[in-house]
């Protein structure tokens, strides 16, 4: 599965996560076949497919924030439907550790949005400085 991603950074943090979410399936499924857990892995190939898909359509950066949310709700309903009187509480406390990891990931990704554009707007600036020092050489 390779996701696109901002930098090498990201990159892992997305790798990271993507195990955090399917190791909440594979918890899930424990006692169901392993059918259930493959499945799932198909959904979160379409989902990588379809957020590097709009990334190359995608201007401001916002397809970061695609994967994490469809995976998200992706779990949680794949959650809903293994959930019975059984396994409810289990359930529960997936669903709340994945919700917890989720904004900590989106978190995290909006600080590397924001020094990405700080280091585009230096750089901008130091371009612009020197394009100037030139003019007044010639």
């Amino acid at each position: 599965m390779e996701l696109n991603s901002l930098n090498q950074k990201h990159e892992n943090m997305l790798k990271k996560y993507i195990k955090f979410v399917q190791g909440t399936v594979y918890n899930a499924t424990e006692d169901a076949n392993l059918r259930k857990f493959l499945d799932f892995n198909e959904i979160l190939q379409n989902i990588i497919t379809y957020t590097n898909a709009i990334e190359r359509l995608d201007k401001n950066s916002e397809w970061v924030y695609m994967a994490p949310n469809l995976m998200l709700y992706s779990c949680i309903g794949f959650l809903s439907a293994l959930r019975n009187k059984d396994n409810n509480k289990l359930m529960d406390e997936l669903c709340e550790k994945l919700f917890e990891e989720t904004v900590d990931f989106m978190g995290e990704t909006t600080d590397i949005l924001e020094d990405i554009r700080i280091k585009k707007k230096l750089q901008r600036k130091i371009l612009t400085k020197r394009k100037k020092i030139n003019e007044h050489r010639n």
